[in-house]
């Protein structure tokens, strides 16, 4: 399980400072209802929590969501097997795939294709935040 130690600065007064930590219940519901989740991104919810990251620059969901819970239900959604985490507040959702490996990908908000950004959750919320 990856550890955030690095990120704890960034939690008391950075980029993170806004997120809150995640509700045990929340945790253990999540993963019973997704058993494979990657344990890293498990870790960092309960460390690091979720919310707001930077000034309006992305938001972290409490749990996973569904495309159709974000996206019109009418839509053709190519997105089976996507679960989400997060958007850059712009139209762009962030999620796993969970037919690939738990890969990190982005849903292009006008061909709503999943595109992989990253091979794990740690990877992508370590670059996402370094480019903030």
């Amino acid at each position: 399980m990856d550890r955030y130690d690095d990120l704890q600065p960034d939690k008391a007064s950075g980029l993170l400072a806004k997120l809150k930590t995640v509700n045990e219940l929340v945790l253990a519901a999540l993963t019973a209802d997704h058993s494979q989740v990657p344990a890293e991104y498990v870790a960092f919810m309960k460390e690091l929590g979720w919310g707001e990251v930077g000034k309006a620059a992305y938001i972290l969901y409490e749990g996973l969501l569904t495309p159709g819970q974000i996206y019109d239900e009418d839509d053709e959604l190519p997105l089976d097997g996507i679960l989400l985490f997060g958007d850059d507040m712009q139209g762009y959702c962030s999620g796993f795939d969970t037919n690939n490996g738990w890969v990190v990908v982005d849903i292009d908000p006008v061909s709503r294709e999943a595109h992989q950004v990253a091979d794990s959750f740690s990877e992508y919320i370590r670059e996402m935040l370094n480019d903030l």
